[in-house]
This record gives structure tokens, sequence and C-alpha cells, in this order.
């Protein structure tokens, strides 16, 4: 009888062991935790809030920021290569960033255009050598090497990145308790009387950002109409002999696109 009960017992640990060891394998758990979206995070936002308001380096701070903690993020992926292109000019890590989006949405329909903009960039890269060097041995350069080496760079600067926001945070909470426990110069007066300091907004460049930056918003009396078979590229190769101001013409009517492909045939875009 005790030689029975002893048995179910091992066959019941042995099925035990094979469920658990099966979920290890297939990489499940039973309390498998929601996925956060990158679009639902509270720093996201803050970016493409900063984006509206023409506030570029702090847009830069909030997408660096999300690229950090949050493993999927290829929208900030493709913010920060836009930041990177057109307001902080750096070329190579807006190609980096260009390439890091392409990787988690090789293919999206954004791809193409990106595709078109990590062009733009070596472009510009290109335009930081000396005319001879240009004319003699450009051939000879591997544009792949540089950019490799500006990906270590970057891995530095992340972390210079968090170092500092953690002083940051530490220098905020230290200011609030001093200020906390500082007597009042009055019984009007509280800590909370104190003025605050105004803090002067950025000046604003053409970046293309989610909400419009200052070209946008400038009054413009231009208009184009969609034809059948247009595209952002072949509006902005018509309107300006150049497919690169797409981005300009697109984000001039995010009210209208939701996304670059957004099209339709008899809608009226305006030309910044």
């Amino acid at each position: 009888m005790i030689a029975a009960v002893q048995n179910k017992v091992l066959r019941r640990i042995g099925w035990g062991a094979m469920v658990a060891m099966v979920l290890t394998v297939a990489g499940c758990s039973p309390l498998n935790e929601e996925v956060v979206r990158e679009v639902d995070l509270p720093t996201y936002k803050r970016g493409q809030d900063y984006l509206r308001q023409g506030r570029h380096d702090q847009a830069l701070t909030a997408f660096l920021k999300v690229v950090e903690t949050h493993s999927l993020a290829p929208e900030s992926h493709l913010y920060l290569g836009q930041l990177y292109l057109e307001h902080i000019k750096d070329p190579i890590l807006a190609i980096y960033h260009f390439r890091q989006f392409l990787k988690f949405k090789p293919g999206s329909q954004q791809a193409p255009l990106v595709r078109d903009l990590i062009n733009t960039a070596k472009k510009e890269f290109a335009r930081t050598f000396p005319s001879n060097l240009l004319d003699a041995e450009f051939d000879r350069i591997d544009l792949l090497d540089v950019i490799e080496q500006k990906d270590r760079e970057i891995l530095l600067m992340k972390k210079d990145l968090a170092r500092l926001h953690g002083e940051n945070n530490s220098l905020r909470t230290r200011l609030r308790a001093e200020i906390a426990e500082k007597p009042s110069a009055s019984p009007a007066q509280t800590p909370t009387d104190s003025p605050k300091p105004r803090v002067s907004p950025l000046p604003r460049s053409d970046l293309p950002g989610r909400g419009g930056l200052s070209s946008i918003q400038r009054t413009t009396s231009a208009y184009y109409t969609v034809a059948p078979g247009d595209n952002l590229l072949k509006i902005s190769t018509k309107v300006y002999g150049s497919r690169e101001r797409w981005v300009s013409i697109f984000e001039a009517n995010r009210d209208l696109l939701a996304n670059p492909n957004a099209l339709q045939v008899g809608m009226k875009l305006r030309i910044p």
C-alpha cells in the first residue's frame, strides 16, 4: 500500500517537472507580464510634446531615454535620426538611429523614406571632407567603419547620459529638501512664494517632427493638389526639384496625413 502511494507521488512530481521544463524551454511563464508599448510611455509622449513646442534638445533627451529603457523603440529611433540630421547636424548619429529603425521595421511603409534619409545623411557627411580629399580618395573611404566607430561612441555617451540623469535627480531632491527646511522670511511669505526661474525656449529649426516645427508654423500660401500616382518623394521633386524635401511637406500636413503613405487623390497639401 505504501509503495503504491509513493509511486503516485513520484508520477505527479515527474509530470510537474516535465511541465516546468517545457515552459522554460519555450520561454513561457505562467505569469506573463503585459508588454508596454513604446508609444504609451510617458517619456515618449513628453518627447512629442517637446517637438511640438520646438524644444529640440529636450526632445532629444526624452527619446534617448526611451531607447535606453525600452528594448523595442523604432519610432524613437526615427525621431532621433531626424533630430541628429536636421537639428544637431550630426549625420553619422542620424544614420545609426535610422538603421536602428530599419532593424525593427524593415518592411514598414516608412522604410523606403528612411533609406532615402540615410542617403541624405551620407551626403551630408561627405560634405565634411576637404574638396581635394573628395576628389582624390573618397572612393577608398569606408563610411561603414566610421559609423561603427560612432556606434561605440554612442554607447559611451549613453552611459554618461544615464549618470548625468542620476546626478540631476539627486540635486533636485536635495534642493527640494533645502527649500522645505528653510524658514520663511515673513509670515506672509512661504517657500512656495519664491519666484520660479523663467526658462527661455530654445531656437527653432526646420527639423521634421511630430506636431510641426517652426518652418511649418509660418504662414504659407502655396498648395499642391495630389494627382494619381503621386507620393511625397514625387511631390518634393516636382515642387523643389529634389526628393529630399518630402519630410518638410509631410510635417506641414500632419493634420491631414496620419503617415507618409496616407495621400489621397485630390487632397490639397500645404507646401512650406
